[in-house]
């Protein structure tokens, strides 16, 4: 089962905005450097907005976050905690479940749009 991310609109604004600021600010000031790395940035920020989600499949939880994929075995849960914490995380909004996992006490942190069908009870 897949589970998109919530989106916040204040991070749609900086995901969409920064790339459009630079690229005007590299065509106003006619400079070609600048204009490849606001093309660079744009291509990033917009492969993280539309690939950011969640997977459920059979025991495990897979994270996709643009070119980043982390796996959680979700017999290794430990513990699920509702967090607003602001620290980067493979989650498009601050409205995030944090994922305590295996022995050495790894967490991860994601913002599915829809947490009450998740098969993972927090």
């Amino acid at each position: 089962m897949y589970f998109p991310s919530k989106r916040d609109w204040w991070l749609g604004v900086i995901f969409f905005g920064l790339p459009l600021v630079t690229i005007f600010e590299a065509i106003r000031t006619n400079s070609t450097e600048g204009l490849i790395f606001s093309i660079i940035l744009a291509v990033a920020l917009l492969w993280l907005w539309f690939t950011t989600g969640y997977r459920i499949d059979g025991q495990t939880l897979y994270i996709h976050y643009g070119p980043f994929k982390r796996t959680v075995d979700i017999s290794s849960i430990r513990k699920i905690n509702k967090t607003r914490s602001p620290w980067s995380a493979p989650a498009l909004s601050i409205d995030r479940l944090a994922i305590s996992y295996a022995h050495d006490f790894r967490v991860a942190i994601i913002s599915p749009k829809i947490k009450k069908r998740l098969s993972i009870r927090y």
